[in-house]
C-alpha cells in the first residue's frame, strides 16, 4: 500500500516537473549540433543561447535563470565564459529595482580578485563526471539568484571533448508551488529528494528543504521521478 501511493506520487510529479527536464535535453541537443558546426566566439554563443532559453524565462516557470558555460579554452575569444540569463522575476544583483530578462554579469578574467573558477563548482563537476543530468542543491545561490535554489545541469560535447554545461537555476519556492498539491494530497508521509540526498519537499512541513535525507527514517526504498533523468526520487517516511 505505501509503495503504490509513493509511485502514484512519483508518477504525479513526473507530469508536472519532466518537461523542464527535457527541455534542458533538448538546449544540451541543439547547442552540440550548433557548436560542432564551426568555429564559436562569445557573441555568437551569446545570441544562440539566449535564442534557446528565453522563451523558459518567463514568471509562471521554475526556471529563474538558464544558459550555457563554457568550458575553459573552448571559446576562440574568450577562454572563460557564461552565457547566462536570468528572468525579471530574478533579483540578483537588482536590490530593489524591478527585474528584467537579462545577461548574468560575471567575472571572466582569471586575475581579477572577484574571479571564480566554476569548474570546481558542484553543478559543473556533477554534470561532467556523470555525463547526463544533474542536480545541484537545495543551496543559497549568492552568484545567480540570491534564493533558495536548485540548478539542473547537462554536459555539452563537441567531437567526443567537453564544451562546456548547459542548464537551468530552479527555484525551490516556485518548485514548491508544483510540489505542494501533491504532497499535501498523499496517503501516506513522503518526501521528495535529489540523487545526492537533499531533501526538496516533503509532506511534513517542518521538514526544510536542503535537509541531508539520512536525517530521517524512511519507510522504504526511494523511487525514481519519471522524466527527470535520474535526478529526483520519493521515498516514504517512518
Amino acid at each position: 500500500m505505501i509503495t503504490e501511493a509513493i509511485l502514484e506520487i512519483a508518477d504525479v510529479l513526473g507530469t508536472a516537473l519532466g518537461p523542464v527536464f527535457a527541455e534542458v535535453a533538448d538546449w544540451r541537443t541543439r547547442l552540440e549540433q550548433a557548436l560542432a558546426a564551426g568555429s564559436s566566439t562569445g557573441p555568437v554563443v551569446d545570441d544562440a543561447v539566449e535564442w534557446l532559453v528565453a522563451p523558459s524565462l518567463d514568471d509562471a516557470r521554475p526556471m529563474i535563470g538558464a544558459g550555457f558555460v563554457a568550458a575553459p579554452g573552448f571559446l576562440e575569444d574568450a577562454p572563460w565564459h557564461l552565457a547566462w540569463w536570468v528572468s525579471a522575476a530574478n533579483g540578483v544583483g537588482l536590490g530593489a529595482r524591478p527585474g528584467t530578462l537579462r545577461r548574468l554579469a560575471s567575472v571572466e578574467n582569471p586575475l581579477d580578485e572577484s574571479f571564480h573558477d566554476y569548474t570546481r563548482l558542484e553543478w559543473w563537476r556533477g554534470a561532467v563526471e556523470s555525463g547526463g543530468a544533474y542536480l545541484t542543491g537545495p543551496y543559497i545561490d549568492y552568484l545567480c539568484t540570491d534564493e533558495l535554489t536548485l540548478t539542473l545541469t547537462s554536459p555539452v560535447t563537441v567531437d567526443g571533448a567537453v564544451a562546456g554545461v548547459v542548464g537551468a537555476d530552479l527555484s525551490v519556492a516556485r518548485l514548491e508551488r508544483l510540489t505542494d498539491g501533491v504532497l499535501h494530497a498523499a496517503a501516506v508521509p513522503a518526501i521528495v529528494g535529489t540523487a545526492a540526498g537533499r531533501i526538496i519537499a516533503a509532506t511534513d512541513a517542518a521538514v526544510e528543504p536542503g535537509t541531508p535525507a539520512r536525517r530521517l527514517g524512511l519507510s522504504g526504498d526511494w523511487h525514481p521521478v519519471p522524466g527527470c533523468g535520474g535526478t529526483l526520487a520519493v521515498a516514504g517516511t517512518a
